[in-house]
């Protein structure tokens, strides 16, 4: 069965909600905006290509920090609220509907290409890698958030959530999208991305007792970068100057 992308349209202004459906991301982000912006060093002037932004809560992070980000979507009516929500903001943010597996971007475009909870997602991963690639620099850092495909993420993002305490709706995550590190590295090689790092994203709580923390409270009790690859890890790779 096919993940179910179009749930997104509808969010709306719910891209903004920490106690809404995408309440976990509210969660998680300040630790993956930590780790990028971390790897990225001063973003000052820094352009910046954000894949699969949804409804720009990440790409709003960048741009106050001084980066001139780009960021695309597939979807349109999450575009459209990402940039209502950083013209009210007072962010300037160029946001554009595109879909992964074909940038409308000329060859090295930007210094960085980063990707958080969007390579599960998509149909092509060799192609959306291809094109990141094909935008940056040389020199330029491609950062990514994903998930790994182990007996751990099957059951903690889509059996637990999906089935049982119904946190993300049906079909959110489907188990065969997902990459193992060896598998996103080597295609990474490929396209004259060297991988630098892989870090491990990981639950604070272990899976049960952020479950009924979320059932009570809508918080899953927060995230953590370390060693555990077993659900989802982030990591960095550079493109050859």
């Amino acid at each position: 069965m096919p993940v179910d992308n179009e749930w997104y349209h509808d969010l709306g202004d719910a891209w903004w909600d920490p106690d809404g459906v995408v309440g976990p991301l509210h969660e998680i982000n300040p630790v993956r905006v930590e780790y990028f912006c971390g790897v990225l060093g001063d973003l000052h002037g820094m352009r910046l290509l954000e894949l699969g932004c949804g409804g720009g809560l990440m790409a709003e992070e960048y741009a106050r920090r001084g980066a001139s980000v780009t960021a695309i979507d597939r979807s349109a009516a999450s575009i459209a609220a990402a940039t209502r929500h950083a013209r009210d903001s007072g962010l300037s943010i160029d946001y554009a509907p595109a879909v992964g597996e074909h940038f409308p971007f000329s060859d090295e475009s930007f210094e960085a290409v980063v990707s958080a909870d969007t390579l599960e997602h998509v149909d092509d991963v060799e192609q959306v890698v291809r094109e990141s690639a094909r935008v940056l620099r040389p020199g330029g850092r491609f950062v990514y958030d994903t998930v790994n495909r182990t007996w751990k993420s099957r059951l903690l993002l889509v059996w637990l959530p999906q089935n049982v305490f119904h946190i993300a709706p049906p079909d959110t995550h489907e188990y065969a999208r997902f990459i193992k590190p060896a598998e996103l590295e080597e295609i990474m090689a490929r396209h004259g991305l060297r991988n630098c790092e892989t870090r491990g994203l990981a639950l604070k709580q272990n899976p049960i007792a952020a479950g009924i923390s979320f059932a009570r409270t809508r918080k899953l009790g927060g995230f953590v970068i370390g060693d555990d690859t077993g659900m989802s890890y982030v990591g960095y790779a550079e493109k050859a100057a």
